[in-house]
């Protein structure tokens, strides 16, 4: 079938340039893909309103260990309500009274888990845990490599 000719010249496509945001996202997706090739336990993330039962999907986390993943939910609150809200309008209207759930991706008969924003303390310990871990991994690599 051959394209269609209308009156004129056609006009040439302009490529959209990508935002700030889809350039953040893309960034994301890209390190989660090389968490998940790593082996990295992933965990589905779930947004309710308080006191409701209904839990909606807003993505995914890859976390190294289990005690990380409530402030790896809570460091990304932001960008998970905005994909909330995109994904969802409904809740917006009650962005205020929001909570989060996980569980592991793997296991979907799981009941979904209850994430408590963690203390300053205890962020401040999960830190150095992270930085701990990122020290070990570069460290067993060294030795892998010969």
């Amino acid at each position: 079938m051959a394209d269609p000719i209308g009156f004129g010249k056609p006009k040439p496509q302009q490529k959209k340039s990508a935002t700030k945001g889809a350039a953040k996202r893309a960034e994301a997706s890209q390190l989660y893909d090389q968490f998940k090739n790593e082996g990295t336990p992933e965990y589905e993330i779930y947004i309710r309103i308080e006191g409701k039962k209904s839990w909606f999907p807003v993505g995914a986390i890859a976390v190294k260990r289990t005690n990380q993943i409530h402030a790896a939910i809570f460091d990304n609150e932001e960008e998970l309500q905005k994909g909330a809200f995109r994904l969802f309008p409904i809740l917006k209207k009650s962005q205020n009274q929001l909570e989060y759930g996980y569980r592991l991706k793997e296991f979907k008969d799981d009941e979904i888990e209850l994430a408590v924003r963690p203390s300053k303390g205890q962020q401040a310990g999960i830190g150095l845990q992270n930085a701990l871990s990122m020290v070990g991994d570069r460290v067993s690599s060294l030795f892998k490599g010969k």
